[in-house]
């Protein structure tokens, strides 16, 4: 487990806000060390994640609820809504003090099949995470049949607003909520001298005909990021930003550094076309029946 997030932390593209680094290098380090990461003493139990709201039509579900049963919406009455959370670092798998991407990515599919949910509400706060992360998340988002309505509680930076991107309607709970920092970059750890330490040294060789291979990170790691660039990031970059442009039309392209990593409160963000409105879990909710009514008159014509 620790050995799969290392990996991929230290091998992915990051997509993910500047200031949960601190966090993120803490845990690089303590993944190094396994053996002296803390580790729960019983099973974690699910806290409310939603105080306040006591909303019949709507159960807030996450993978969990997939080891336990089948079909967590099984015993859900019909018309009701799936609330599904990206909270967090958004890392591909699940460990346990964290829900993986891909699990997340299955429990929007098994929404999306269950007969008894008409969509789904993604409630997140997230900095973002590594690229590996949005793979499954962006085929569930794009492969769904009933719509769905992102909420933003707090954040939604650089891999969070790539997944919310794809969700119908996109909204935020409150007018400071942070949203953008649409962009990505690497990590590059130097832990040479952390090896050297421990008297470890590595000596890597490669053939004349493999001249290209791992050449991006080397030169990088020497202080020459021209081909990590040219080759890698901007690549990755662009294709971000078209995603952006496609999935929210009404984006103000004129707005600077709005696909170019800067951050904005939801107040600008909702004038700047990144988000559609300002609103409560009660008022997504609504806005999720709207968007389900209209998909029902459109096809309503075709059923016999």
């Amino acid at each position: 487990m620790f050995e799969f997030l290392l990996q991929e932390i230290l091998t992915s593209k990051l997509l993910m806000h500047h200031s949960s680094l601190n966090s993120l290098e803490i845990l690089i380090q303590k993944l190094r060390e396994p053996e002296k990461a803390e580790k729960p003493g019983k099973q974690l139990t699910p806290v409310n994640l939603l105080p306040g709201f006591n909303i019949s039509c709507v159960k807030y579900a996450t993978p969990g609820d997939i080891y336990i049963e089948k079909d967590p919406f099984a015993d859900l009455d019909e018309n009701s809504i799936a609330i599904i959370p990206i909270i967090g670092s958004m890392f591909k798998y699940s460990s346990w003090w964290n829900y993986g991407m891909d699990d997340i990515a299955d429990l929007i599919r098994l929404a999306d099949a269950s007969p008894n949910i008409i969509g789904t509400i993604l409630l997140c706060n997230t900095p973002g995470g590594t690229s590996q992360s949005i793979i499954q998340l962006e085929d569930a988002m794009r492969n769904r049949t009933k719509p769905s309505v992102g909420l933003i509680d707090g954040n939604c930076c650089s891999g969070g607003i790539y997944a919310l991107s794809f969700c119908d309607r996109l909204a935020a709970t409150n007018p400071m909520c942070v949203i953008g920092n649409i962009g990505v970059y690497n990590q590059i750890v130097n832990d040479d001298k952390w090896f050297e330490e421990r008297g470890v040294k590595f000596i890597s060789v490669y053939p004349p005909e493999s001249k290209y291979k791992n050449l991006a990170y080397t030169e990088a790691k020497d202080g020459n990021p021209k081909i990590l660039i040219e080759e890698s990031l901007s690549p990755f970059a662009i294709h971000f930003q078209n995603i952006i442009k496609q999935n929210r039309p009404n984006l103000d392209l004129s707005v600077e550094g709005i696909i170019e990593g800067k951050d904005f409160y939801a107040q600008d963000a909702e004038k700047n076309g990144l988000i559609d409105t300002i609103t409560n879990l009660e008022g997504a909710v609504n806005l999720l029946r709207i968007l389900h009514t209209e998909k029902q008159s459109i096809y309503s014509p075709f059923k016999k």
